[in-house]
């Protein structure tokens, strides 16, 4: 990952374990462990959201100077800065989840057969069709409910993200327009009205790919930045409404979701909190932030992205494998947990950290190298 002057090897540590989180979910999910909280893996998503939201409202403002939030060429700048950094792998693993998509469907359908309660369409694996292909590669599937979950890869979530960040140069303007606090409550209640407005469009997604549903976890997250900028608890009050907002909205939410995702907005509150030092807050952050800043930690931050867009297609055939040619259904839900983990997880970091050598770092390289060539004319569309 790119790194700015001021970035903090905490953020690393917890974009590494939210990656793990959502993995270990997903193996809970597909051997029935229910393990409380692990169980749900869209906790982790929002974690990565939160994580997100925090870091470009960081980053954007740190190069306000050099780059104007008003100006074309800073947008252009910043698009094509997120594409390098999400395109290269996802395209790379969303040839593989496409060509072998009947399989890993196979192996889906041999798992709902051992637990039907984990029953999917296996059918939307082998899609080869023009129209799922080319919103795929135009990343426009997460707008679309009938294209918006429709691989084998976890995308929901990185179509997500790219309308996140097709908005965001957008949505700064208009916190330059009216204030960061006025701005980020307008357009949570925004997506509020949307949600009533629109029940029949909301409601079809499989999946919370549309930017709507989620965008106000995305605003928590820049919300804590400001916070943290400003050293201002008024900012993390706001960012707390965004849990309220999805529990208004009824997708996907319940208490328990409620009060998990506010324990996360004020836990990565206090944790990128800058308290003064030899205070009693201070000693308190000083053991997770050791935790996150060890070099394992890190290396689960750098191999994170390729972790989350890889591990289903390691995780779907080892269960499916597993059910078809072993007595492995009948063994208590923590041995089963236990066996898909001890398997998957060594397989999967040791391609996450090719992937991660040999596709994201070019990746980033080869954008950056883009941006070199950028005209540095400000062109500006306001006065």
């Amino acid at each position: 990952m790119v790194q700015s002057k001021n970035w903090t090897p905490e953020l690393e540590g917890l974009r590494g374990f939210a990656s793990l989180w959502v993995l270990l979910g997903h193996i809970c999910l597909l051997t029935q462990c229910r393990i409380p909280l692990l169980y749900d893996p869209g906790l982790g998503v929002d974690l990565f959201i939160l994580l997100s939201g925090y870091l470009m409202a960081k980053n954007y403002q740190d190069r306000q100077e050099k780059e104007p939030w008003h100006s074309v060429n800073t947008w252009r700048m910043f698009w094509l800065r997120r594409f390098f950094r999400i395109a290269p792998l996802y395209y790379l693993l969303l040839i593989f989840a496409l060509v072998f998509g009947g399989w890993f469907g196979e192996m889906r359908t041999i798992i709902a057969s051992a637990w039907p309660t984990t029953a999917t369409l296996a059918s939307r694996y082998a899609d080869h069709s023009l129209m799922n292909v080319a919103s795929h590669l135009t990343f426009v599937f997460g707008f679309i409910p009938d294209y918006s979950y429709r691989t084998v890869l976890p995308d929901w979530s990185i179509g997500l993200e790219m309308q996140y960040y097709l908005l965001f140069p957008f949505i700064m303007l208009i916190i330059m327009r009216f204030g960061f606090a006025i701005s980020s409550v307008m357009l949570m209640l925004f997506c509020l009205a949307a949600r009533w407005l629109l029940p029949d469009y909301f409601d079809a997604f499989p999946m919370p790919s549309m930017i709507l549903i989620k965008l106000p976890f995305f605003i928590a997250g820049m919300l804590i930045s400001q916070a943290i900028r400003h050293q201002k608890i008024y900012y993390l009050a706001l960012a707390l409404l965004a849990p309220v907002i999805a529990w208004q909205m009824r997708i996907a939410e319940n208490h328990l979701r409620l009060i998990v995702e506010c324990l996360l907005i004020i836990s990565m509150t206090g944790l990128l909190w800058k308290p003064e030092k030899n205070t009693r807050f201070s000693q308190l952050a000083h053991y997770p932030r050791y935790l996150l800043t060890r070099p394992i930690s890190l290396f689960l931050g750098d191999v994170s992205y390729s972790v989350y867009l890889l591990h289903l297609m390691i995780v779907i055939p080892v269960i499916g494998l597993l059910v078809h040619a072993t007595a492995f259904s009948h063994l208590p839900s923590p041995v089963r947990f236990l066996v898909v983990s001890g398997i998957c997880l060594p397989v999967t970091y040791l391609i996450a950290f090719f992937l991660y050598h040999r596709v994201e770092k070019p990746g980033i390289a080869l954008g950056k190298r883009v941006i070199s060539r950028e005209p540095v004319q400000p062109q500006s569309l306001m006065p």
